[in-house]
């Protein structure tokens, strides 16, 4: 049975990072609503929190797929050629996905972290966004894993075996 979270770490990674910002996003939405004069601190710490868990995640993400990269081409060698090259290919594209999101993470990271807690509407928004890119990954793990509810192919069905 072939699953979203069963098929490769960057997949169980994506999932896990799709799922953690839909539920991050349930309660700052309601503490970044315009009437609040400022974001509370433990939302604040929250999200750092949650944002440096990424990181972590994907550092261990990327040892392992490297790891598995590694696997793959030493025994490729005398596999056979067809399967063995789809198979490079779509670990390098893994990589350069994980490459971009170990810089992408902590340039968000400096960038946010001097943003004012009285910019009520910039975390409202973004923290919207946020939830919005997070559902739109969930689905297309969901469709890739041949969900019923979206069968059509999906984005990492390329980065899965």
């Amino acid at each position: 049975m072939s699953t979203a979270l069963s098929r490769t770490p960057a997949t169980r990674l994506f999932a896990f990072e799709a799922l953690s910002t839909v539920l991050f996003a349930v309660p700052m939405l309601m503490v970044t609503t315009a009437g609040r004069p400022r974001v509370p601190e433990w939302a604040q710490l929250l999200g750092l929190a949650l944002l440096l868990t990424m990181i972590g995640a994907l550092v261990h993400t990327c040892r392992l797929t490297i790891a598995g990269g590694l696997k793959l081409t030493t025994r490729g060698a005398t596999g056979p050629g067809e399967g063995v090259t789809r198979r490079l290919r779509q670990q390098s594209v893994v990589e350069r996905w994980l490459g971009w999101l170990l810089v992408l993470y902590p340039a968000v990271l400096v960038i946010l972290l001097p943003v004012p807690d009285t910019w009520v509407r910039f975390w409202f928004w973004s923290t919207l966004l946020l939830s919005l890119s997070g559902m739109l990954s969930l689905c297309m793990l969901l469709r890739g894993a041949g969900h019923a509810d979206c069968r059509q192919g999906g984005l990492l069905k390329a980065a899965g075996p």
